[in-house]
């Protein structure tokens, strides 16, 4: 899970809100949603997956309202609480539905970096502090989004194996830019 630094408002955005008035989710029309996604994809999350970090593209994505629409509604129409997400069923914000505590490590907001660290044996995600608080949000955030899926750790094992035997090459591989750092930084 990496940080997302949300840019301003796009103003096609804007318009459409100013043009369209829509009240609910489904008002959003299909192409609003594409042009969305695919701002956030190139201009803020370098067409990563901001959870599992698994690189996606406009057609296999979705809008994913970081604080559910159906417990915030005055949130659905805000920019800020968005982000482009996989659709992975087992994994992310399609796992998290419409689950929400204050606890959830929001990436637009925090680092999740500060939060989490890699068990290179496993592929895991962990919670990096053991101060109380940080790791209950990082247990929570790591439940909520199933960021331990076995197929994921499967997938950040390989790339572990694979990476530690030739860390020189980290820097060319577009592949999960915080286990990349964690590596780099811990490892090199």
């Amino acid at each position: 899970m990496f940080k997302i630094d949300k840019k301003e408002e796009p103003e096609f955005f804007k318009k459409f809100k100013i043009r369209s008035k829509p009240h609910n989710w489904s008002e959003y029309d299909s192409s609003i949603k594409k042009e969305l996604k695919n701002y956030m994809l190139e201009y803020e999350q370098n067409y990563y997956c901001p959870y599992c970090e698994l690189k996606i593209n406009v057609e296999e994505s979705q809008v994913e309202h970081i604080k559910p629409k159906e417990k915030f509604p005055e949130l659905m129409h805000e920019y800020s609480n968005y982000l482009t997400g996989c659709k992975s069923s087992k994994t992310c914000g399609q796992f998290k539905a419409n689950q929400w505590s204050e606890k959830f490590i929001d990436p637009t907001v925090e680092d999740p970096e500060e939060y989490f660290i890699y068990d290179i044996k496993t592929g895991k995600i962990i919670p990096k502090e053991k101060e109380r608080l940080k790791v209950e949000k990082a247990d929570y955030t790591i439940k909520v989004l199933n960021l331990n899926d076995k197929r994921l750790c499967e997938i950040r094992k390989t790339f572990i194996e694979q990476n530690l035997k030739n860390m020189e090459c980290l820097d060319y591989i577009d592949k999960f830019p915080s286990l990349k750092e964690y590596l780099k930084e811990n490892f090199n």
